[in-house]
Protein backbone atom coordinates (compact mmCIF):
# COMPACT_ATOMS: atom_id res chain seq x y z
CA UNK A 1 0.00 0.00 0.00
CA UNK A 2 1.06 3.33 -0.85
CA UNK A 3 1.73 5.89 1.88
CA UNK A 4 0.82 9.15 0.90
CA UNK A 5 3.38 11.90 0.93
CA UNK A 6 3.17 13.28 3.92
CA UNK A 7 4.02 10.35 5.88
CA UNK A 8 7.37 9.62 3.80
CA UNK A 9 7.77 13.23 3.30
CA UNK A 10 7.08 15.20 5.64
CA UNK A 11 9.83 18.09 4.92
CA UNK A 12 8.60 18.11 1.49
CA UNK A 13 5.21 18.69 2.53
CA UNK A 14 5.21 21.37 4.38
CA UNK A 15 7.53 23.30 2.24
CA UNK A 16 4.49 23.13 -0.27
CA UNK A 17 2.80 24.07 2.21
CA UNK A 18 4.59 27.02 3.19
CA UNK A 19 4.55 27.81 -0.14
CA UNK A 20 0.81 27.72 -1.19
CA UNK A 21 0.01 29.82 2.23
CA UNK A 22 2.83 32.38 1.00
CA UNK A 23 0.97 32.40 -2.19
CA UNK A 24 -2.32 32.89 -0.44
CA UNK A 25 -1.11 35.77 1.64
CA UNK A 26 0.41 37.49 -1.36
CA UNK A 27 -3.56 37.89 -2.29
CA UNK A 28 -3.51 40.06 0.34
CA UNK A 29 -1.49 42.76 -1.51
CA UNK A 30 -4.59 42.74 -3.93
CA UNK A 31 -7.60 42.98 -1.80
CA UNK A 32 -6.66 42.72 2.13
CA UNK A 33 -10.20 42.31 3.46
CA UNK A 34 -11.27 39.70 1.67
CA UNK A 35 -7.92 37.54 1.49
CA UNK A 36 -7.81 37.94 4.91
CA UNK A 37 -11.16 36.14 4.92
CA UNK A 38 -10.33 33.38 2.99
CA UNK A 39 -6.80 33.36 5.35
CA UNK A 40 -9.27 33.74 8.81
CA UNK A 41 -11.51 30.30 7.78
CA UNK A 42 -8.47 28.13 7.25
CA UNK A 43 -7.17 29.18 10.14
CA UNK A 44 -10.38 28.80 12.33
CA UNK A 45 -10.16 25.45 10.48
CA UNK A 46 -6.89 24.14 11.43
CA UNK A 47 -6.24 25.49 14.48
CA UNK A 48 -9.44 23.05 15.33
CA UNK A 49 -6.81 20.28 15.02
CA UNK A 50 -4.73 21.03 18.16
CA UNK A 51 -7.37 22.87 20.46
CA UNK A 52 -10.06 20.28 19.83
CA UNK A 53 -7.24 17.63 20.95
CA UNK A 54 -6.62 19.23 23.44
CA UNK A 55 -9.67 19.57 25.13
CA UNK A 56 -10.78 15.53 24.29
CA UNK A 57 -7.49 14.68 26.06
CA UNK A 58 -8.37 16.84 29.03
CA UNK A 59 -11.90 14.91 28.97
CA UNK A 60 -10.30 11.56 28.64
CA UNK A 61 -7.62 12.28 31.69
CA UNK A 62 -11.29 12.75 33.44
CA UNK A 63 -13.02 10.48 31.85
CA UNK A 64 -11.33 7.13 31.05
CA UNK A 65 -11.83 4.38 28.97
CA UNK A 66 -12.07 2.75 25.36
CA UNK A 67 -12.32 5.85 23.84
CA UNK A 68 -9.33 7.14 25.61
CA UNK A 69 -7.26 4.38 24.75
CA UNK A 70 -7.95 4.29 21.30
CA UNK A 71 -7.73 8.07 21.01
CA UNK A 72 -5.07 9.36 23.23
CA UNK A 73 -1.78 8.68 20.54
CA UNK A 74 -3.18 10.58 18.32
CA UNK A 75 -4.58 13.26 20.44
CA UNK A 76 -1.26 13.89 22.31
CA UNK A 77 0.59 14.09 19.35
CA UNK A 78 -1.98 16.95 18.05
CA UNK A 79 -1.72 19.28 20.89
CA UNK A 80 2.09 19.72 20.48
CA UNK A 81 0.78 21.29 17.24
CA UNK A 82 -0.58 24.50 18.96
CA UNK A 83 2.42 26.24 18.04
CA UNK A 84 1.10 26.09 14.34
CA UNK A 85 -2.10 27.23 15.00
CA UNK A 86 -0.27 30.35 16.86
CA UNK A 87 1.49 31.11 13.11
CA UNK A 88 -1.63 30.55 11.86
CA UNK A 89 -3.33 33.13 13.46
CA UNK A 90 -0.23 35.45 13.23
CA UNK A 91 -1.99 37.05 9.62
CA UNK A 92 -5.44 37.63 11.58
CA UNK A 93 -3.89 39.35 14.80
CA UNK A 94 -1.90 41.74 11.99
CA UNK A 95 -4.47 42.61 9.69
CA UNK A 96 -6.88 43.43 12.27
CA UNK A 97 -7.95 47.21 10.38
CA UNK A 98 -9.20 45.68 6.97
CA UNK A 99 -10.31 42.72 8.65
CA UNK A 100 -12.08 44.46 11.36
CA UNK A 101 -14.59 46.73 10.92
CA UNK A 102 -14.74 47.69 14.25
CA UNK A 103 -10.93 48.20 14.29
CA UNK A 104 -11.09 51.57 12.53
CA UNK A 105 -14.73 52.90 14.10
CA UNK A 106 -15.22 54.76 17.06
CA UNK A 107 -17.42 52.70 19.25
CA UNK A 108 -20.14 53.71 21.82
CA UNK A 109 -19.93 53.08 25.20
CA UNK A 110 -16.49 52.37 27.77
CA UNK A 111 -17.05 48.90 27.86
CA UNK A 112 -17.27 48.32 23.98
CA UNK A 113 -14.55 50.26 23.23
CA UNK A 114 -12.08 48.71 25.44
CA UNK A 115 -13.45 45.04 24.28
CA UNK A 116 -12.95 45.56 20.45
CA UNK A 117 -9.62 47.27 20.66
CA UNK A 118 -6.75 45.87 18.76
CA UNK A 119 -4.72 45.64 21.14
CA UNK A 120 -7.19 44.15 23.68
CA UNK A 121 -8.23 41.77 20.69
CA UNK A 122 -4.64 40.72 20.77
CA UNK A 123 -4.29 40.22 24.05
CA UNK A 124 -7.07 37.66 24.78
CA UNK A 125 -5.97 35.85 21.78
CA UNK A 126 -2.25 35.76 22.83
CA UNK A 127 -3.55 34.66 26.41
CA UNK A 128 -5.74 31.80 25.24
CA UNK A 129 -2.70 30.29 23.21
CA UNK A 130 0.23 31.25 26.11
CA UNK A 131 -2.42 29.14 28.78
CA UNK A 132 -3.59 26.28 26.10
CA UNK A 133 0.36 25.51 25.53
CA UNK A 134 0.66 25.35 29.09
CA UNK A 135 -2.29 23.27 29.80
CA UNK A 136 -0.57 21.11 26.59
CA UNK A 137 3.06 20.89 28.61
CA UNK A 138 1.54 19.84 31.55
CA UNK A 139 -0.44 17.29 30.67
CA UNK A 140 2.74 15.71 29.21
CA UNK A 141 4.94 16.75 31.31
CA UNK A 142 3.48 16.29 34.44
CA UNK A 143 1.10 13.13 33.95
CA UNK A 144 0.39 12.88 38.00
CA UNK A 145 -1.27 16.07 37.72
CA UNK A 146 -3.24 15.29 35.01
CA UNK A 147 -6.45 15.78 37.22
CA UNK A 148 -6.53 18.98 38.53
CA UNK A 149 -5.01 20.02 34.93
CA UNK A 150 -8.42 19.11 33.33
CA UNK A 151 -10.26 20.45 35.91
CA UNK A 152 -8.73 23.58 35.56
CA UNK A 153 -8.47 23.24 31.69
CA UNK A 154 -11.77 22.51 30.77
CA UNK A 155 -13.09 25.52 32.46
CA UNK A 156 -10.55 27.41 30.71
CA UNK A 157 -11.43 25.86 27.80
CA UNK A 158 -15.31 26.56 28.67
CA UNK A 159 -14.69 30.37 28.69
CA UNK A 160 -11.46 31.26 26.83
CA UNK A 161 -12.23 28.55 23.91
CA UNK A 162 -15.90 30.37 23.19
CA UNK A 163 -14.76 34.46 23.62
CA UNK A 164 -11.90 33.34 21.29
CA UNK A 165 -14.28 31.99 18.90
CA UNK A 166 -16.93 35.37 19.13
CA UNK A 167 -13.52 37.78 18.89
CA UNK A 168 -12.08 35.86 15.60
CA UNK A 169 -15.19 35.13 13.97
CA UNK A 170 -18.59 36.53 15.61
CA UNK A 171 -16.99 40.62 15.55
CA UNK A 172 -16.45 40.23 12.23
CA UNK A 173 -19.81 42.04 12.32
CA UNK A 174 -20.24 43.50 15.24
CA UNK A 175 -23.77 44.46 15.46
CA UNK A 176 -24.69 40.69 16.09
CA UNK A 177 -25.03 38.89 19.12
CA UNK A 178 -25.66 35.54 20.41
CA UNK A 179 -24.79 33.96 23.31
CA UNK A 180 -24.54 30.56 21.89
CA UNK A 181 -22.33 31.16 19.09
CA UNK A 182 -18.93 30.75 21.49
CA UNK A 183 -20.26 27.07 21.73
CA UNK A 184 -21.47 26.40 18.44
CA UNK A 185 -18.25 27.36 16.91
CA UNK A 186 -16.48 25.21 19.81
CA UNK A 187 -18.67 22.51 18.68
CA UNK A 188 -17.41 23.14 14.95
CA UNK A 189 -13.84 22.89 16.26
CA UNK A 190 -13.86 19.75 18.51
CA UNK A 191 -16.37 17.82 15.58
CA UNK A 192 -13.38 18.72 13.27
CA UNK A 193 -10.20 17.55 15.64
CA UNK A 194 -12.18 14.12 16.12
CA UNK A 195 -12.75 13.70 12.82
CA UNK A 196 -9.29 13.77 12.42
CA UNK A 197 -8.06 12.30 15.41
CA UNK A 198 -10.05 9.35 14.02
CA UNK A 199 -8.07 9.55 10.75
CA UNK A 200 -4.97 9.55 12.11
CA UNK A 201 -5.75 6.65 14.47
CA UNK A 202 -6.87 4.59 11.92
CA UNK A 203 -4.16 5.18 9.26
CA UNK A 204 -1.49 4.53 12.65
CA UNK A 205 -3.20 1.58 13.29
CA UNK A 206 -3.96 -1.59 11.38
CA UNK A 207 -5.78 -3.05 13.95
CA UNK A 208 -8.19 -1.66 16.86
CA UNK A 209 -9.56 -3.34 19.61
CA UNK A 210 -13.08 -1.35 19.63
CA UNK A 211 -13.26 0.67 16.03
CA UNK A 212 -17.32 1.48 17.03
CA UNK A 213 -16.38 3.48 19.69
CA UNK A 214 -14.94 6.10 17.58
CA UNK A 215 -17.63 5.63 15.68
CA UNK A 216 -19.93 6.38 18.90
CA UNK A 217 -17.81 8.99 19.79
CA UNK A 218 -17.98 11.03 15.87
CA UNK A 219 -21.69 10.20 16.44
CA UNK A 220 -21.82 11.97 19.91
CA UNK A 221 -20.10 15.22 18.33
CA UNK A 222 -22.42 15.40 15.25
CA UNK A 223 -25.43 15.30 17.58
CA UNK A 224 -23.91 17.84 19.59
CA UNK A 225 -22.77 20.06 16.54
CA UNK A 226 -26.43 19.83 15.57
CA UNK A 227 -27.98 21.01 19.03
CA UNK A 228 -25.41 23.84 19.16
CA UNK A 229 -26.25 25.06 15.30
CA UNK A 230 -29.65 24.94 15.75
CA UNK A 231 -29.98 26.33 19.18
CA UNK A 232 -28.74 30.19 18.30
CA UNK A 233 -30.82 29.83 15.12
CA UNK A 234 -34.22 28.93 16.82
CA UNK A 235 -33.42 32.02 19.22
CA UNK A 236 -32.77 34.18 16.73
CA UNK A 237 -35.90 33.69 14.26
CA UNK A 238 -37.75 33.58 17.60
CA UNK A 239 -36.59 37.22 18.58
CA UNK A 240 -37.07 38.39 15.33
CA UNK A 241 -34.38 40.84 16.13
CA UNK A 242 -32.86 43.07 12.92
CA UNK A 243 -28.95 42.42 13.74
CA UNK A 244 -29.71 38.18 13.90
CA UNK A 245 -31.84 38.54 11.17
CA UNK A 246 -29.23 39.96 8.84
CA UNK A 247 -26.58 37.63 10.21
CA UNK A 248 -28.44 35.01 8.43
CA UNK A 249 -29.78 36.53 5.27
CA UNK A 250 -26.07 37.39 4.58
CA UNK A 251 -25.56 33.55 4.83
CA UNK A 252 -28.78 32.21 3.16
CA UNK A 253 -28.17 33.20 -0.54
CA UNK A 254 -28.43 30.92 -3.17
CA UNK A 255 -24.77 30.44 -3.17
CA UNK A 256 -24.20 30.54 0.78
CA UNK A 257 -27.58 28.74 1.56
CA UNK A 258 -26.72 25.94 -0.86
CA UNK A 259 -23.36 25.19 0.75
CA UNK A 260 -24.70 25.43 4.16
CA UNK A 261 -27.46 22.54 3.58
CA UNK A 262 -24.36 20.91 1.74
CA UNK A 263 -23.05 21.41 5.08
CA UNK A 264 -25.77 20.11 7.18
CA UNK A 265 -26.35 16.98 4.88
CA UNK A 266 -22.40 15.93 5.32
CA UNK A 267 -23.40 16.12 9.20
CA UNK A 268 -26.72 14.72 9.98
CA UNK A 269 -26.60 12.40 6.93
CA UNK A 270 -23.44 11.24 8.73
CA UNK A 271 -25.39 10.57 12.04
CA UNK A 272 -27.63 8.97 10.68
CA UNK A 273 -25.35 6.22 8.97
CA UNK A 274 -23.55 5.87 12.44
CA UNK A 275 -26.56 4.76 13.90
CA UNK A 276 -26.10 1.32 12.07
CA UNK A 277 -23.90 -1.09 14.15
CA UNK A 278 -22.10 -1.84 10.87
CA UNK A 279 -20.85 1.74 9.60
CA UNK A 280 -19.73 2.12 13.26
CA UNK A 281 -17.15 -0.46 13.49
CA UNK A 282 -16.37 -0.47 9.54
CA UNK A 283 -12.90 1.31 8.86
CA UNK A 284 -13.18 1.92 5.24
CA UNK A 285 -16.52 3.59 6.48
CA UNK A 286 -15.47 5.70 9.08
CA UNK A 287 -12.55 6.86 7.03
CA UNK A 288 -15.15 7.63 4.52
CA UNK A 289 -17.18 9.54 6.84
CA UNK A 290 -14.47 11.93 8.77
CA UNK A 291 -13.12 12.61 5.78
CA UNK A 292 -16.73 14.31 4.70
CA UNK A 293 -16.57 15.87 8.40
CA UNK A 294 -13.49 17.73 7.61
CA UNK A 295 -15.07 18.65 4.38
CA UNK A 296 -17.73 19.76 5.68
CA UNK A 297 -15.96 21.66 8.42
CA UNK A 298 -14.07 23.26 5.82
CA UNK A 299 -17.01 24.78 3.93
CA UNK A 300 -18.69 25.76 7.31
CA UNK A 301 -15.65 28.07 8.22
CA UNK A 302 -15.62 29.58 4.95
CA UNK A 303 -19.93 29.89 5.25
CA UNK A 304 -19.40 31.82 8.81
CA UNK A 305 -16.49 34.13 7.63
CA UNK A 306 -16.64 35.17 3.75
CA UNK A 307 -20.14 36.31 3.40
CA UNK A 308 -19.64 38.36 6.85
CA UNK A 309 -21.34 41.91 6.33
CA UNK A 310 -22.81 41.14 3.24
CA UNK A 311 -20.72 41.77 0.95
CA UNK A 312 -19.45 39.12 -1.77
CA UNK A 313 -16.43 36.78 -1.29
CA UNK A 314 -15.32 37.70 -4.36
CA UNK A 315 -12.29 35.69 -6.82
CA UNK A 316 -9.77 36.83 -4.34
CA UNK A 317 -11.35 35.70 -0.99
CA UNK A 318 -12.30 32.23 -2.82
CA UNK A 319 -8.66 31.71 -4.09
CA UNK A 320 -7.47 33.06 -0.70
CA UNK A 321 -9.73 30.16 1.00
CA UNK A 322 -8.65 27.07 -0.73
CA UNK A 323 -4.70 28.21 -1.21
CA UNK A 324 -5.19 28.71 3.14
CA UNK A 325 -6.65 25.61 3.60
CA UNK A 326 -4.48 23.54 1.18
CA UNK A 327 -1.17 25.15 2.74
CA UNK A 328 -2.00 24.86 6.12
CA UNK A 329 -3.34 21.63 5.64
CA UNK A 330 0.11 20.84 4.53
CA UNK A 331 1.70 22.26 6.92
CA UNK A 332 -0.22 20.60 10.09
CA UNK A 333 -0.36 17.30 8.13
CA UNK A 334 3.18 17.47 8.07
CA UNK A 335 3.85 18.60 11.88
CA UNK A 336 1.76 15.83 12.82
CA UNK A 337 3.74 13.47 11.35
CA UNK A 338 7.02 14.98 13.07
CA UNK A 339 5.19 15.41 16.59
CA UNK A 340 4.29 11.76 16.21
CA UNK A 341 7.91 10.93 15.77
CA UNK A 342 9.43 12.82 18.72
CA UNK A 343 6.32 12.89 21.05
CA UNK A 344 7.56 12.81 24.72
CA UNK A 345 7.25 9.50 26.61
CA UNK A 346 8.62 9.16 29.91
CA UNK A 347 7.45 5.91 31.93
CA UNK A 348 5.07 7.80 34.10
CA UNK A 349 3.68 9.00 31.28
CA UNK A 350 3.38 5.70 29.71
CA UNK A 351 1.44 4.52 32.93
CA UNK A 352 -0.73 6.94 33.49
CA UNK A 353 -2.11 6.62 29.96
Amino acid sequence: MTRPLVVHAPKLTAAIGAAVGAAALLLVLADPARALRGWLAAAFLWSALPIGALCLLMMMRLIPGRWSKELTPASETAVLLLPIAVLALLPVLCGIHPLYAWASESLEGAFRSLYLSPWFFVTRTVVFFAVAIVLAGLLHLRPTWSTPVSCIGLVFFAVAGTSVSVDWLMSLEPEFHSSGFGLYALAIQVDTALALLVLATLAARPHLDRPGVLGGLLLAGLLLWAYFAFMPYFIIWSGNLPPGVRWYLNRSGAVWGTLFAVVATLRLGTAALLLFKPVRQGRRWLTALCTLQVVASAIEAAWLVLPAGGEEAGAVGIAAWLLSVGGLGCLSGAAMVVAGRVRIRTPAREAAT
